[in-house]
């Protein structure tokens, strides 16, 4: 009899703890999972990106190295590529009526990169707080205008090329995080997380502008100026995510 009690209670807890390592429905060693901003609760529900140091759009991946410690990588991307075509009548100085045809580029390209760790605290079931750290550099894109203009009457057609361009700049950053996660169902959670950092942004610097004149009669014309702009910041500053993080895991 003592012999079955004591095989009886080894199994009971042999149950027990097996069941106690599963019920959790927490992200675990081995997963990798995704953070997005989650908005509208009270209104409508929309659900969109985390933003970098530079306001564009970003990812943010996180994969866990153990149950209690967290790798995240974040990478922000946003190129420019714009382009317009505007014609109108106008008339010249010599009286004539004219087509003026403007065609013109803008082209820039942002890229951040962030890479952080995370250790979880606690062992609840579903209530999943953590602290961790964060670098992050970033790169402000140079932008380009290129525009073409044509002005076109009865004598031929006279070109008209600018091209401005203007340096871009860069950042980098340290963060101490503070964050929860609260999983509502296997794997997917809702939370919310603040940093505390510095960061440190500089901008500008060359800007130049050329024009280049071909009349329809004479010679061309060939005009270049330049200056410098530049500025920067820097400071300690505490953020939020902007409201509650959606994450789910796999």
């Amino acid at each position: 009899m003592r012999k079955l009690v004591i095989a009886f209670t080894f199994i009971l807890a042999s149950t027990f703890i097996v069941n106690a390592q599963s019920d959790t429905l927490k992200s675990r060693d081995g997963d990798w999972g995704f953070a997005l901003n989650l908005t509208g609760l009270i209104n409508n529900i929309s659900i969109g990106n985390v933003t970098d140091a530079n306001n564009n759009n970003a990812i943010l991946a996180k994969h866990h190295l153990t149950n209690d410690k967290v790798l995240r990588i974040g990478l922000g991307i946003k190129s420019v590529g714009n382009s317009w075509l505007l014609e109108d009548s106008i008339s010249l100085a010599s009286g004539n009526r004219a087509l003026k045809t403007i065609d013109s580029t803008e082209s820039r390209f942002d890229f951040s990169l962030s890479v952080g760790y995370e250790k979880h605290l606690g062992n609840t079931r579903r209530l999943d707080p953590y602290i961790g750290g964060e670098l992050m550099i970033g790169r402000i894109g140079g932008t380009k205008i290129d525009a073409s203009t044509d002005i076109t009457d009865v004598t031929g057609t006279e070109k008209i090329q600018d091209i401005t361009q203007i340096d871009g700049g860069f950042n980098f950053g340290l963060n101490f995080i503070a964050g929860f996660n609260y999983f509502f169902a296997e794997r997917i959670s809702i939370g919310a997380e603040i940093n505390l950092g510095y960061l440190y942004t500089s901008t500008g610097g060359d800007y130049s502008h050329t024009r280049n004149i071909t009349p329809v009669n004479g010679p061309e014309v060939n005009d270049f100026t330049s200056s410098k702009n530049k500025s920067s910041s820097k400071g300690f500053a505490v953020n939020s995510t902007g409201g509650l993080m959606l994450s789910f895991f796999f």
